[in-house]
């Protein structure tokens, strides 16, 4: 029995010595992997970026769903300033002038339900303020969109602001766009072929719409260059010393006349009817 009891005692002592040197492993490469991955500080010990306040909003129709989502970027990147709602309504109450400022104001002194959850103001000020198309809206708008005397970027510009709530799909839209441009653009896009997807058919309109731009002031130098400094006559009979068809000044013509001089050679004793420098000129 005694030596069976040493037996296990031994056996007991191998095992103990194997999970210390396996734990003096784990502990090893524990530190090995601390000392080579580092330190991420945490979100709230990092400094919050400087953000600029976007623009004030008057009540525009057409800017509100805009300027929310600006005061929504600058609580993405402020989140410790704007953990609340609370302080992210007063954040956009203070930014409001003209009537969205008075609206803003009553419903904050009232103490409304909509002032007290973010996602429930903004619902309301929506509702009251926005006017934006959508929908059949913005799809019957479409319809009627052209580029007439704007460029084509920006004409892309307000296409695309209306196609993103149009719910068209990609070959409607690049239809769409392509009937909209302007004949000559329409033309060369067409000679070219038309590319089937909106952001490479608006790229090739930009680019070619400024390469007609530039034709379009290229010929108008040319045609400034080419433009006469003085005036041309095409007479039958000129006038006294249109020799190569330039006018007489209207004061060299009245001191002619007033010293009875030559109206054509400008030399005294003969008039432009018996003028020999006239005659030899017809000769």
């Amino acid at each position: 029995m005694l030596g069976r009891h040493e037996e296990e005692l031994s056996a007991a002592r191998n095992a103990v010595e194997s999970l210390a040197a396996q734990v003096n492993d784990l502990s090893v490469r524990l530190l090995h992997a601390h000392q080579e991955s580092p330190v991420v500080p945490s979100h709230s010990s990092l400094p919050e970026p400087r953000v600029n306040n976007p623009p004030c909003y008057a009540g525009e129709p057409t800017e509100c769903r805009a300027f929310l989502t600006q005061c929504e970027v600058a609580f993405s990147l402020q989140p410790q300033t704007y953990a609340g709602d609370r302080a992210r309504i007063a954040y956009v109450i203070s930014l409001l002038t003209g009537r969205a400022r008075e609206w803003g104001t009553s419903v904050w002194e009232a103490g409304t339900p909509c002032c007290h959850r973010f996602d429930l103001f903004k619902e309301e000020m929506i509702k009251i303020f926005d006017q934006s198309v959508f929908g059949h809206e913005a799809s019957h708008l479409l319809t009627t969109i052209r580029q007439g005397v704007e460029n084509s970027g920006r004409f892309a510009i307000e296409f695309r602001t209306l196609s993103t709530t149009s719910e068209w799909n990609e070959p409607a839209l690049v239809a769409r766009f392509l009937e909209g441009l302007n004949v000559d653009l329409k033309e060369e896009i067409y000679a070219r072929g038309s590319p089937a997807q909106l952001d490479q058919l608006i790229e090739l309109a930009i680019r070619l719409d400024r390469c007609f731009e530039q034709r379009r002031r290229a010929r108008a130098a040319s045609a400034t260059l080419r433009e006469p400094s003085f005036s041309v006559t095409s007479r039958p009979d000129p006038e006294p010393m249109q020799l190569g068809s330039i006018r007489l000044l209207p004061d060299d013509r009245q001191r002619r006349i007033s010293n009875r001089l030559c109206l054509y050679c400008g030399a005294a004793g003969h008039f432009a009817a018996s003028c020999p420098v006239k005659a030899r000129a017809r000769q």
